[in-house]
């Protein structure tokens, strides 16, 4: 009687633990995988992720009662998962390389190298408002792979403007025609540029403030970044004329000195040496102090700096990434054409940029410190050796050189991008109800950044690509460029 009366339980048991387990439908199914939450540092470990359409519909433990009915399975056992990447400042049609005649299609390749290597979306920080447009249509059609793009359009300058497309404002009362009109064409903020005049600046962004759109860039020459701050500027790119403001004015008998020497370079040596000598790290952490109180984000594009100030040694470790480029950029990344590769045999003027580079890993580390907030940005484009994706893994190897940790150099890329846009609902971490825009690596990127170089598989707007299907779209993109210049 004993036995019958266990062999009904046991049994009562397993039906009533069968008609437990829950039913979940999806698209698709990665399974047993890592989580790399950005925010919180950790890795969570042995997840089910359930995408449908374009969102995470489903997080759940491993070994959980659920029965998966899913098209499309994807294995990531002892694999990890982070957010897609942002490329907070990039240039694939940069307007500097318009005098190359890039072909359009050669150019629109660049795109599919941001998602490939896990970068899914850009903020176009100057460029054909027009070709953004394109872009977007093309994506939408399916006939382009295109991150997600918030563009600037033109460059907003002086009245003889630094670069091809851009928009010459002559005086304080252009500038309402000039923000309307962009407006009204579709730019998602305003990119504010080197030579607007100090009036200009000042009347514009007033107006941008007045209505309420953002404006960002570099700030001008005739500008210092704490007045920037104090007006607005939503963020601030390269870290440029920090060094100016927290160095000690020069002298009269300096300037004269300077406006002697007849060589631009000599004068550009002797004022940068000036600054590097006289930089105040008391009246810097005060200017970064600001940025926190004025909510300042920074853009440094610190890998951008190293890659003008090393130019031969990461040429040597890149070639092979040249294949991957339309050969009108592979030309403009030559010191015979380049704007930024000038003066190379001027030793001074290299060991100057190498200086630089590392005052400004200093700078970014105290201004980290500090609270200012930091974006990941490369200034793909016509910066030589700043490449279309993979940029975005080398400025975040420089932000954990600066001296973040990988999680925090993570953030700059994530949650950050996320947050400047005020989309942090949709994206920048992994979670239920996000976009599933999604990185799987073969390695920890938080025990060694790295590893983000490390890619298996992204998953873009819900679709997955995997190794195969990279591979393919690399192999393609190389075909079609057919080959490296010789150097």
């Amino acid at each position: 009687m004993r036995k019958q009366v266990t062999c009904w339980a046991v049994c009562a048991l397993t039906i009533f633990s069968c008609q437990r387990r829950e039913q979940v439908k999806g698209d698709l199914l990665i399974k047993d995988v890592q989580i790399v939450d950005v925010e919180s540092g950790k890795i969570l470990p042995r997840k089910n992720i359930v995408v449908t359409g374009q969102r995470i519909v489903r997080i759940d433990s491993i070994g959980s009662a659920i029965d998966y009915e899913v098209a499309q399975t994807f294995e990531a056992s002892g694999k990890y998962i982070m957010p897609g990447l942002w490329d907070m400042h990039a240039h694939p049609d940069d307007p500097e390389v318009w005098r190359m005649d890039p072909q359009p299609e050669k150019r629109d390749l660049l795109l599919p190298l941001f998602v490939v290597n896990g970068v899914m979306g850009i903020r176009d920080m100057a460029g054909s408002l027009d070709v953004v447009k394109t872009w977007r249509e093309k994506y939408r059609s399916r006939e382009l792979l295109v991150p997600k793009i918030y563009a600037g359009g033109p460059l907003l300058d002086g009245p003889d403007p630094m670069w091809d497309g851009s928009v010459g404002i002559d005086s304080p009362e252009q500038v309402k025609h000039v923000v309307d009109s962009l407006i009204v064409e579709g730019v998602d903020f305003l990119k504010v540029y080197s030579l607007l005049p100090r009036d200009i600046y000042f009347q514009l962004s007033q107006y941008a403030n007045e209505i309420g759109f953002p404006f960002a860039g570099h700030v001008p020459f005739t500008v210092s970044p704490s007045e920037a701050a104090m007006i607005g500027m939503k963020s601030q790119e390269h870290l440029l004329e920090i060094l100016k403001e927290c160095a000690d004015r020069p002298s009269g008998e300096f300037m004269e000195g300077i406006r002697k020497m007849k060589n631009g370079i000599d004068r550009s040596n002797a004022m940068n040496a000036h600054r590097l000598s006289t930089f105040d790290e008391v009246r810097a952490d005060s200017l970064y102090s600001l940025f926190v109180q004025e909510k300042i984000w920074h853009c440094p594009t610190l890998s951008m700096w190293r890659k003008n100030a090393w130019y031969e040694e990461e040429l040597s470790k890149d070639k092979a990434l040249l294949a991957f480029l339309p050969q009108y950029l592979q030309a403009y990344w030559t010191p015979e054409v380049n704007d930024h590769l000038t003066h190379r045999d001027n030793e001074k003027f290299i060991e100057t940029k190498k200086k630089l580079y590392s005052l400004y890993l200093q700078m970014v580390k105290r201004m980290h410190e500090k609270g200012v907030m930091l974006l990941a940005g490369t200034d793909m484009g016509a910066n030589p050796l700043c490449f279309p994706g993979v940029g975005v893994h080398n400025e975040l190897e420089d932000f954990v050189q600066a001296g973040l940790s990988p999680a925090e150099a993570l953030r700059t890329a994530t949650i950050n991008p996320a947050l400047f846009f005020g989309i942090k609902a949709d994206y920048g971490t992994v979670e239920v109800g996000k976009i599933a825009n999604l990185v799987l690596l073969d390695n920890d990127p938080l025990g060694n950044i790295q590893n983000i170089r490390a890619i298996d598989a992204v998953v873009y707007d819900g679709v997955l690509i995997d190794a195969t299907g990279i591979e393919k779209i690399k192999k393609n993109i190389q075909d079609a460029h057919k080959g490296t210049l010789d150097r």
